[in-house]
Order: structure tokens, then sequence, then C-alpha cells
């Protein structure tokens, strides 16, 4: 549930809760062995958690440092369940050739530092990373930057009239460009392509990084096992959970979802499908483990060719095929969501072995992790601001879209899917 402190903080304007993440980021720097007068504070993202670079010059090396900063989230991770997350990130820059922003000593040697923070009347974690350079890996037919740039445009514009538009736009969307005959790009000005070789070559990567990290996942034990059980679970409750879920509590069914009566319907009858294929699937050890859980390109930088992997911080037990769906998060309306998925299959075979139960239920988890991000919409809408590859403030009218999308996704996914049509099945 939702602290008293989190509760208060929700209920601050923006722009004070950015002043709070920069206020707390400049105390902690001394933690680092840094002046916070000397150094730079800038926002990269700003989510659940508070992302920023920090530029500073250390007057005893004489010498520029610039590294990553988190000032975590409250009500998700304590300091016991992040210090699985850095042991992990530590054992996969040990044992793999993945590159990573890996976590840095404070003067006292921990690697967590806690952080008063009395306007709120708790504490914040923060953790420093080193800095990767590179910028997040973008395909030639991702219509992001474009569809924000409609929104944005709608947002002036009463509810009363953007609402039904962007529902609007979702039907249509639907209706031409799965077929392969319009992309939202093309909408708005842009230009509409097919995947690229060079796009081919990106999935096939990011692919084959799912694969290294449940590889790894597979054969780690790591010192604070127990704590695994603090960290965030991303089980059928992750989403589905009546009460409570990893989306702060945010339903696809609550009455100020912005979906229909028929849309949330509709969402049911998928759920209640994927519910008895996962009860089938199972959470065997070998398809449930340790998963990042949001290997969406907003959370690699690509360096010439050369993919870092960043942000472990929703990294937790769950569905090794989660990582999969992670990837092509937001982009489950492509109608060339096929092909990206081949590139994706084919590079994490080059890795591990996917079975064919394993690659039937793809879809399944996609579906899962698109009904996740619109709860985590609702629950942004008037929290998070736009950073490195976050593409726009998230306005009614961008939730409005996605929820609508999603409605029209679980309805496809019920006509296509049975529970007969599993391997050995009568």
């Amino acid at each position: 549930m939702i602290s008293a402190a989190q509760q208060h903080f929700n209920e601050l304007p923006l722009e004070r809760q950015k002043a709070h993440f920069f206020d707390v980021a400049s105390r902690a720097l001394s933690r680092w062995g840094y002046d916070a007068q000397s150094c730079e504070i800038t926002l990269l993202n700003l989510t659940e958690n508070a992302t920023f670079r920090i530029d500073c010059h250390r007057s005893e090396s004489g010498r520029d440092q610039r590294f990553v900063m988190r000032v975590h989230r409250l009500d998700y991770a304590q300091s016991d369940s992040i210090e699985v997350e850095l042991q992990w990130i530590e054992e996969l820059r040990k044992v793999t050739e993945l590159r990573l922003a890996t976590p840095i000593p404070g003067l006292d040697g921990n690697c967590i530092q806690s952080i008063d923070c009395p306007d709120i009347g708790t504490q914040r974690n923060v953790v420093c990373f080193t800095f990767v350079s590179g910028s997040a890996p973008r395909d030639s037919t991702d219509d992001t930057e474009s569809l924000s740039k409609l929104m944005l445009r709608l947002a002036s514009m009463p509810d009363s009239l953007t609402i039904p538009l962007t529902r609007g736009a979702a039907m249509l969307y639907d209706a031409i460009g799965t077929r392969g005959k319009l992309n939202i790009a093309t909408t708005v000005g842009g230009k509409a392509t097919t995947l690229s070789p060079n796009d081919e070559r990106l999935y096939r990567s990011i692919g084959a990084i799912a694969a290294v990290l449940r590889r790894d996942s597979l054969s780690w034990t790591p010192t604070h096992r127990a704590d695994i059980a603090h960290r965030i679970e991303w089980n059928w409750d992750a989403t589905f959970g009546e009460q409570w879920n990893n989306y702060y509590g945010s339903h696809y069914w609550d009455i100020d979802s912005m979906l229909s009566r028929h849309d949330i319907e509709a969402i049911d009858r998928c759920r209640d499908l994927m519910k008895r294929r996962l009860r089938a699937f199972g959470t065997s050890p070998e398809r449930y483990g340790i998963i990042h859980s949001d290997l969406r390109p907003a959370n690699l930088l690509d360096d010439d060719g050369s993919l870092a992997v960043l942000d472990f911080d929703d990294c937790g037990l769950g569905w090794y095929m989660t990582d999969i769906a992670g990837i092509v998060g937001f982009m489950e309306h492509r109608p060339d969501l096929p092909a990206v998925l081949d590139a994706i299959v084919s590079g994490y075979r080059t890795v591990y072995p996917l079975d064919e139960q394993e690659e039937r239920e793809i879809p399944t988890f996609i579906m899962i992790r698109r009904i996740g991000l619109f709860e985590s919409l609702l629950y942004h809408m008037t929290n998070a601001d736009p950073g490195s590859n976050e593409a726009t403030t998230i306005t009614p009218e961008l939730v409005a879209f996605v929820g609508k999308g999603t409605a029209i996704l679980a309805r496809k996914y019920v006509r296509h899917h049975r529970l007969d049509d599993r391997p050995g099945a009568r």
C-alpha cells in the first residue's frame, strides 16, 4: 500500500516534486566526496525514480568526474532488496561481456546511501552508477516522437473533444495500420518504413541480451538470496492483483481509467484466457527466475553499435519471457511486430534455446505487459516528466489512445488464442 510519505509526495505539484529530488541529490553528493557547489546536476529522467547526470570536479585529483545518480522511489525497494539488484549487476560485469552501468561505493564503502527527507518525513535511498556513453537506440519505424507531438497538439483542446478523437485514432490505426498501409508517423507527416537490415540487427542484439540475462540468472546464487523475496515480483498479481499491483494499485478497470465498459469487459475476457494459459505454462525454475523486466530500448544505450544495459531497478523474480515482452512495450500496435519478434527470437536463440511452448506464449506475455503499461500510464498521468527518450508528459490524450489500443489488442488476443492450441492439447 502507499505510505503516508508517498501519499504526501504524490499530492505535491510536479515542480515541487522535482525540487525535492534535486535537493536530495545535492545533499547526497557529500556521501561520495563531492561538493554540490562544484557539481552540475542534470535531470535525465523522472518517473518513479529521479535519475540525474552529475558532472563534478574533484579537487584532490584534479580530474573531472561524470556519473549517474538514482534517487529511489518510496514504497518499492528497501536497502536489502536494492542490494540484490547491485549484486546481480556486479555478477553480470564479471561473467558476461555486457556493457553495464556499475554501482559506485560511497566514502564509507556502501553503494546505497540513505538521505533524510524532512519535508516528507522519511528517507530516500540513493545509488550512483558509472557513466556509460551512448544514446537510446531507435529503429527506423519508431513512431513515438510523432505520436507524442500529435497528442501534445490535442492536449490544448477540451477533454470532451480530444478523448473521443484519440480513441477513434486508435481504432483507425488498428483498422488500417495492421494491414501495413498506415503508420502513425504518416498521419503526422512522417514516412513509414518496413523493418530494415539495421532494425533487424538491433532487435537481434536485444534478443541476445535477454538470453544472456536468462542464462546468468539460472546459474547465479546471490549472497543475499533471502532478500530476493523482498524485491518486487513479476507474477500474475504484478498486473492483476485485486487490491494492489506493481503499478501502485492502478487498475485498468478503475472507473476513471478512460476505458468504456465494453473495453473493460474485453480486457476481462483476455485476462481470464491468459490466466488459464499461464496456469498450464507454469512457474518451473527453467521458466521463472530473476529477470530485468524492463528491457525496452529506452533502457539501453547504443554507442556505435555496442549496446549497454541500464536500469535494473525493476529486476526481480518473473517469467523469462517477460523480458522478450518488455522489448516491444508500446510497440504492440505496429504492423511489423511479427518481423520484430522474429528478429528478437533469432537473436535469443544464438545464446539460449527457446522451446516451442515458450515461443507460443510470447503473445501472452506481450499482452500482460501491455495492460501493465496502460496501468502505469494511469498512475503517472500527473507525476511524470519528459526525460531521456521519454517522449512527452503523460497527457489524458496519450492515456486514452493507449487504453483504446489495449482493448483492441485484447479482443485480437482472444480471437487468435485458445487453450487447445498448446502442444499436446486435446
